[in-house]
């Protein structure tokens, strides 16, 4: 090993290193120089980050991000770290959505042709369900058409997956000119705002650039109305109703709103938002007991009384499912579960169900969870099929998994020239039944009552199981 020695004789006086350069040049400069950086030192934490809030997002910025320990930073440090996060987190939901437009293409010429079925493809992949993926198709390819600036200004870091869909879902009817000057209009503060005031601002320009096209875009809208069930963990759900006309929206407040009051001042105790959702509560009970709608303690006569609504000529159902230690004593400590939903509920609400008159029916289930057998009182066999068929899957057998509750959806045949028994019976949705129909997938049944969904497209499998009744799902 050598060591280098100055000789003053040889090589003269040592020069004297100068003073590094001030912290304050490094603050003062352009994003774009902090961007590009010095290939004689490395950026400091303060340098990376002034980069990550506004400059360009690449492979080197991720990476530095990544490594950070954010336990050593100072407060506005980390602030800067979460926002930068985000902005990548834009940047790869770009990346996602390029993808899905490649790969589903343009909108389909009608809706049996493959890329009618693009979302059954996508959902499975990313583990969405129908909606979802239908939706992220959707949006997918407006964006590769009709929306570009918005796409560019994702994988830029600057606009959210939500404010794209703001965008996607307000320039529905506009053509391709008509999309460019709202994102013209829209995109240069987009990054600024947030989601509600992008989502007004999407709203006045679509008006400005299309002020005759409101009647027509308000009934898309409303032919777009929906009632959203959004599960939450430790047994609660959301409901959400989406685009309500506004008349329909204030009966509905005010009907719940009169009937709360009126129960508080009975003497309820609970409070007004409360009984606000009871009052539809009781609407949903009695309209699935077949008991018409009376006021309290208004006796019904004898022509009242309806028979209960059915679906697909099967009784309306929810299906809850009780071990029988604790169908026995509901303080057991174990706890039902609602079907669909996959939310537990308490020893006390399934006693309270038990109180209320739920009827009950016995299922026998083997050492590995699946459903054998179940009780058949009061059903034909037809009927008891269908009943068999709901309580052994509970949601649909779909790929990508589904919290919808298989009574009164599809019932298809596995193989179309096989027998009808439950065997040879599976329960999807109406996408994924046409989907099958129409030669996109195919299903093979095994042994151990899985079912295996193939792609004829790409060749891809996903397989679903019965509903684990010992597990849960």
């Amino acid at each position: 090993m050598f060591e280098a020695v100055w000789d003053e004789a040889v090589d003269g006086p040592e020069p004297v290193p100068s003073d590094p350069e001030p912290p304050e040049r490094w603050q003062t400069c352009p994003v774009e120089e902090l961007a590009a950086g010095d290939p004689e030192r490395p950026r400091s934490v303060s340098e990376i980050l002034a980069v990550a809030e506004s400059g360009p997002i690449d492979a080197a910025l991720q990476v530095e991000l990544a490594v950070f320990d954010v336990e050593t930073l100072d407060d506005d440090e980390r602030i800067a770290v979460a926002a930068a996060a985000d902005r990548c987190v834009n940047h790869y939901e770009g990346v996602k959505l390029r993808a899905i437009g490649a790969f589903a293409g343009p909108v389909p010429r009608d809706d049996v042709c493959e890329g009618a079925f693009a979302w059954t493809e996508i959902g499975p992949a990313l583990r969405l369900g129908e909606g979802q993926a239908r939706r992220v198709v959707h949006a997918a390819r407006r964006l590769r058409t009709h929306l570009r600036g918005t796409l560019s200004a994702m994988l830029a870091g600057d606009v959210s997956l939500g404010k794209a869909h703001s965008l996607v879902d307000g320039t529905v009817l506009l053509d391709e000119d008509g999309c460019r000057e709202v994102e013209e209009r829209v995109l240069p503060h987009a990054a600024g705002r947030n989601p509600g005031n992008h989502t007004a601002a999407v709203g006045r320009a679509v008006r400005k650039v299309d002020p005759d096209g409101w009647r027509q875009r308000r009934e898309q809208r409303l032919r777009d109305c929906a009632m959203i069930r959004m599960t939450q963990g430790d047994g609660v759900v959301d409901m959400v109703l989406r685009s309500l006309d506004p008349v329909q929206s204030e009966q509905l407040w005010t009907a719940a709103d009169t009937w709360a009051r009126n129960r508080k001042a009975a003497g309820d105790e609970r409070t007004l938002d409360a009984l606000r959702v009871a009052a539809i509560i009781d609407w949903c009970s009695r309209y699935m007991a077949g008991t018409p709608i009376q006021p309290d303690g208004v006796p019904f006569a004898e022509g009242d009384m309806h028979q209960p609504p059915t679906r697909h000529a099967q009784p309306v159902v929810v299906n809850v499912l009780i071990n029988l230690p604790d169908l026995i004593d509901p303080a057991n400590g174990g706890a039902a579960t609602v079907a669909g939903s996959g939310e537990p509920l308490p020893a006390e609400a399934v006693a309270e169900l038990l109180r209320d008159g739920a009827r009950i029916r016995f299922a026998l289930v083997d050492a590995g969870g699946n459903l054998t057998g179940i009780s058949t009182k009061v059903h034909d066999p037809t009927a008891l099929m269908r009943v068999f068929v709901a309580l052994r899957d509970v949601t649909l057998r779909v790929p990508g998994g589904s919290a919808t509750v298989v009574a009164g959806q599809d019932l298809d045949h596995i193989d179309p020239d096989g027998p009808t028994e439950p065997a040879n019976l599976h329960p999807p949705s109406r996408g994924w039944h046409r989907a099958k129909t129409f030669g996109h997938w195919a299903l093979t049944p095994d042994r151990d009552g899985s079912i295996t969904w193939s792609s004829r497209r790409t060749g891809r499998t996903y397989t679903t199981y019965p509903f684990n009744h010992r597990d849960g799902p």
